[in-house]
């Protein structure tokens, strides 16, 4: 089929020599013996990694993918998964005059120039084929395109199901056209040949995530080793760090504080590795937070610290909300989340008054008919919560706020007006836009001469510097899907 493949499966099960004078990198390990062969090996399951296999085994490659979890894809299995397309054929059918300058000026304002533009530009100008492959592998979309909030036009199309059923409709492609899958297997180390190209993988099968660790990477030591041998290429398709408190702490001591709704599997191994044999590290201390309610309705209420006092103007977006809430727990040097509270005609304000009631169903939200109760629910000293309220009615009546909020957007709502509703008000680390930095064809660069490094590549967010300081909405199923074409591509071209 290949002459090259044909070639290397003879060294299947056998054993490779490498010169001993290489042995100072450890990582350049001789006498190895390989238990797995495959083309390419894909670390991970996400969106980024099913997209690249399908494409590699539509070619007729041999892939493996190995996920260390129990189940397959990540954190894109609890994405909504809106996709922003460049001249989709909703665009087309709708008329919608859209164009690459429109899209890069709107990725561009979201990232603030920490974007590297030759990644937008690989995400703009890829998005329609990237989108039609998917269709062609079985992902189903609606007939109608999202105007979503940082974009010019309407140019999202909304995945029917979620990340659940983009992921389970790639995944029965791959395995139809042949690809091998295996769970619960954590690739622990790679592997390199005498000249320091990679050449496999180090792994646990039957390794077992324990969430009950203070850092499962480090302190897990469950499973069977074993090593894998790739023919052309390995591929990091391995997210984010979000979930890994201990090394988000270090890039960025103020994510200490963040919760994360993100898979249990976000953790920072996969990185290190990447960056124990010379790949770039890029943007680490950048994050992107989620919110546990829409931040446009937190104007018609306040925001109260642990002290029960107002710190802020509460119209904002969420990372600008977030980055100052755990700006102001670190001065007070806190671990309490402040309190969001709205007045019933604050409540009756917001944009979406059905998500609201599904707050108060699920919990997250509370309901009191008095102060007293919801005082005391949260903790709040009684007195300062009245003499803050109290501040912040006076400010409405002489229509001047003491953090500046613009009062003429409040729509009459105010601290007066029984029943009271709150939660608290947790930024949550949805994304870590860090990662290791790769070209356009996601060759994992190298530290030292910025060279590829022979056979790693990296896609979707095992990357870094592609979005910058703000991810545009609806362009992590872009970038991760264009990513895994452009590395599919590659690896097909090298053959």
């Amino acid at each position: 089929m290949i002459n090259r493949r044909n070639f290397l499966k003879t060294l299947t099960g056998t054993t490779i020599a490498l010169p001993s004078i290489l042995n100072a990198n450890e990582n350049l390990k001789k006498d190895i013996k390989f238990d797995e062969i495959a083309d390419v090996i894909i670390v991970g399951s996400g969106v980024s990694a099913h997209i690249c296999a399908a494409y590699l085994v539509k070619n007729k490659l041999d892939v493996l993918m190995i996920e260390k979890m129990d189940r397959i894809g990540g954190n894109s299995v609890l994405s909504q998964q809106d996709f922003a397309v460049l001249n989709s054929d909703l665009q087309i059918k709708a008329g919608i005059k859209d164009s690459e300058e429109l899209f890069l000026n709107d990725l561009n304002k979201a990232g603030a120039g920490y974007n590297h533009l030759e990644h937008s530009l690989r995400i703009i100008r890829n998005s329609n084929e990237a989108y039609e492959f998917a269709k062609s592998c079985g992902v189903k979309y609606a007939n109608k395109l999202k105007f979503l909030g940082g974009h010019s036009v309407a140019r999202s199309v909304e995945t029917i199901g979620g990340g659940g059923a983009c992921i389970k409709a790639l995944h029965e492609f791959f395995l139809a056209n042949k690809g091998r899958f295996k769970n619960e297997t954590k690739s622990d180390e790679i592997i390199q040949d005498e000249n320091a190209k990679v050449i496999g993988i180090s792994v646990r099968e039957n390794y077992r995530f324990d969430r009950n660790l203070a850092n499962d990477d480090r302190q897990n030591l469950s499973g069977v080793k074993k090593n894998y041998k790739a023919r052309l290429a390995v591929v990091f398709a391995t997210g984010g760090f979000s979930r890994d408190v201990e090394f988000r702490s270090i890039v960025n001591p103020r994510l200490r504080l963040a919760k994360s709704p993100s898979s249990l599997g976000q953790t920072a191994g996969a990185l290190k590795q990447m960056l124990k044999i010379g790949a770039i590290a890029t943007q680490l201390a950048l994050s992107r937070f989620s919110f546990g309610i829409p931040t446009e309705d937190l104007i018609y209420g306040i925001m109260l610290d642990k002290n029960a006092k107002r710190f802020l103007n509460e119209d904002g977006d969420r990372q600008g909300l977030s980055n100052k809430i755990l700006a102001h727990m670190q001065n007070l040097n806190t671990t309490s989340y402040p309190t969001i509270i709205l007045d019933s005609t604050g409540f009756a304000n917001s944009h979406d008054p059905n998500r609201m009631q599904s707050f108060i169903i699920a919990g997250k939200m509370k309901k009191f008919d008095t102060l007293d109760e919801l005082a005391n629910h949260f903790k709040l000293n009684k007195d300062e919560l009245l003499k803050s309220m109290q501040i912040y009615e006076d400010g409405i009546k002489k229509n001047k706020d003491e953090f500046k909020k613009d009062l003429s957007k409040i729509k009459n709502s105010s601290m007066s007006k029984a029943p009271f509703y709150a939660m608290t008000a947790a930024p949550g680390l949805s994304y870590t836009p860090g990662g290791v930095w790769a070209d356009t064809n996601m060759r994992v660069l190298h530290i030292s001469n910025y060279e590829p490094i022979k056979g790693l590549y990296a896609i979707g967010e095992a990357t870094g510097g592609v979005h910058g300081q703000a991810r545009l909405t609806s362009c992590s199923i872009p970038d991760c899907m264009t990513s895994g074409i452009a590395c599919a591509k590659d690896i097909l071209k090298g053959i």
